[in-house]
């Protein structure tokens, strides 16, 4: 088969994909150029193993959009887990003492919001790390025990 036809096979199938998107034209289309191009350097390879190379590169293509897609959507899922966990979001978050912590309580400004605190006994203005947090309660240690 000639390489024009392979690459107007692999534009066919990448518009169809604007078209009816759902993911796995486009690779088969790139699959459909990738071996146009290959043909076109290697001139008399014959339709069946033009044919067979089409058939890796769509598999390997695919198998690269799958693992892709996979990792997209575990990313996409943890991310969702802390779209409402305001605490669990401030993990890892210098911040510094807005009241002294006495007796293991205190308080402390992120932005705007006041929190309550939990961690060692230290004056205003003592800059701490947020260690976790217990709720709505963010439990701090020292900024330099953090790193």
């Amino acid at each position: 088969m000639s390489p024009l036809l392979w690459g107007a096979l692999g534009a066919v199938l990448i518009a169809a994909e604007l078209v009816i998107p759902g993911l796995f034209l486009i690779w088969f289309g790139g699959a459909a150029m990738l071996t146009g191009l290959v043909t076109a350097l290697w001139h008399e390879w014959g339709l069946v193993n033009e044919a067979g190379f089409f058939t890796i590169a769509a598999g390997a293509a695919v198998a690269v959009a799958m693992v892709h897609a996979r990792r997209r959507h575990a990313s996409a899922e943890s991310d969702a887990t802390q779209i409402n966990d305001r605490a669990g979001q401030l993990v890892g978050r210098a911040v510094t003492l807005s009241e002294p912590i006495v007796n293991g309580q205190g308080r402390v400004f992120v932005g705007d919001t006041l929190w309550a605190v939990e961690g060692p006994d230290r004056p205003a203005g003592t800059a701490m790390l947020v260690a976790s947090h217990k709720g709505m309660v963010l439990v701090l240690q020292d900024a330099v025990q953090g790193r």
